[in-house]
């Protein structure tokens, strides 16, 4: 916990220190500065979305327990045609609750551990469908492939298809 509000106060004076000394080019007609984020694509019932990983200045970090081998895997997304335009917004933030008895590795499918879906205030238990780590740093990021990957709470249902990278922090 003490290490997310470091990285995040870290971050913060970074920011304050970086935009001290950004001098304006004339190619800059409006003075406004230009943070380009990377995001991947991931789709959600057929609709593709900007979703915004380890790879932005911003994002939200997935967390994992190392004592409980539980977690969440946060998804922070945005529609993809304003990320295309260079809008970067944060209009959904979608959630996989883990539990499991090992810890998460390159190779490891999220439907063994329990998983949960959170989107649109609705709460949604694994149905089918596959999710794979393709590949993980130690508390640095995780990368998922997500293979019609369904979960549903019986009136709503969710399908996420396409790889992402999450930013990822290990306690």
């Amino acid at each position: 916990m003490m290490k997310k509000h470091f990285n995040l106060m870290a971050f913060a004076m970074l920011a304050v220190f970086s935009l001290t000394f950004i001098s304006c080019s004339k190619d800059n007609d409006n003075g406004e500065i230009n943070f380009k984020q990377d995001y991947d694509i991931l789709q959600i019932n057929g609709e593709k979305y900007a979703c915004y990983g380890y790879r932005c200045f911003i994002t939200y970090s997935s967390d994992w327990d190392l004592s409980t081998y539980s977690g969440t895997i946060r998804l922070p997304c945005g529609k993809l045609s304003d990320a295309k335009k260079g809008e970067y917004d944060y209009d959904f933030a979608y959630s996989i609750y883990l539990e499991g008895n090992q810890d998460l590795k390159k190779g490891s499918k999220l439907e063994n551990f329990s998983p949960v879906f959170e989107g649109d205030y609705d709460m949604g238990d694994y149905i089918s469908g596959s999710a794979t780590i393709t590949d993980k740093k130690d508390d640095v990021y995780i990368t998922v492939r997500f293979d019609s990957f369904k979960f549903s709470d019986g009136s709503q249902s969710y399908t996420l298809d396409g790889t992402v990278q999450l930013d990822l922090d290990e306690d």
